[in-house]
């Protein structure tokens, strides 16, 4: 059994602030930790499931927060930015399940810890269909593509609410409970990993009652950014429609075109008018 995990770092347990997430300072050191963690954590969960080969994607900011010499000895990671598919770069259809790990709510969301989506300083919201969604959904579809569905999401509660509602054949980790968005009450980092392993050998148990998420074409990308030169720049790719003075919407094959398309809405947004 072939297993693909896409780990991002705002939904680890014990990370609540802004300095667990940037890229200097005792307090990230300490998150790649928890991070690394938790991924071995649910590495050996599959394994006593079955799993014999694991790829690991970094999927947090600049995507190289992993402790390589830390991770399981028998995983391979992706490392390292740019990249087509964002934070499920390595995935194919060779793969029988996908796995998130410290994933978080979306943007907008009310209490969601570090809630945001994709890129916090531009979006205001993502929809595909017409829905909005959290990376986590954005990135199902993105598994859906190449037929993997995604058996486990561990994260804040907030999130695990929002999957349990669009996606409720999904392994859901609770690792911390939001009191706002720089507080929560969390399981200790021990007791996440715990839980996760736990969970991750559960679900590839009942990979067979998982869901595929294959949206079919045309799918309706929008991104709704929080100022208007955003929408205004990711406007000149060609085949994207300005639908309000923040919002930009594209019509896509699939999924892996929609990534592509909205990595360089990313890029013309932060490269061209940068925040």
């Amino acid at each position: 059994m072939k297993l693909f995990i896409s780990v991002d770092m705002e939904g680890i347990a014990c990370v609540t602030h802004g300095d667990h997430v940037k890229m200097e300072g005792p307090a990230y050191e300490a998150a790649r930790k928890w991070m690394t963690a938790e991924t071995n954590a649910a590495i050996e969960g599959a394994m006593e499931a079955g799993a014999t080969e694991v790829v690991v994607a970094d999927a947090h900011g600049l995507m190289r927060n992993l402790l390589p010499d830390e991770l399981h000895d028998d995983a391979q990671i992706v490392f390292g930015t740019p990249r087509p598919l964002l934070q499920m770069e390595g995935i194919d259809d060779s793969f029988d399940a996908a796995f998130f790990i410290g994933y978080h709510a979306r943007a907008g969301d009310g209490l969601g810890v570090l809630a945001h989506t994709h890129v916090g300083k531009i979006v205001h919201e993502l929809r595909l269909n017409g829905e909005p969604v959290t990376e986590a959904a954005f990135n199902a579809a993105v598994a859906g593509h190449f037929g993997v569905p995604v058996a486990l999401v561990a994260g804040d509660d907030r999130l695990a609410a929002e999957i349990e509602r669009t996606h409720p054949w999904i392994e859901r980790v609770v690792t911390k409970w939001a009191i706002s968005t720089f507080s929560a009450r969390n399981l200790t980092p021990k007791a996440a990993q715990q839980a996760i392993r736990a969970a991750a050998k559960a679900a590839l148990e009942r990979i067979d009652r998982m869901t595929v998420v294959r949206l079919e074409a045309p799918i309706a990308f929008e991104a709704h950014f929080l100022k208007a030169i955003y929408a205004q720049l990711a406007a000149d790719i060609p085949g994207a429609e300005r639908i309000d003075p923040r919002g930009v919407r594209y019509a896509g094959n699939d999924m892996v075109e929609i990534s592509r398309v909205w990595r360089l809405m990313i890029n013309a947004a932060l490269s061209s008018f940068p925040v």
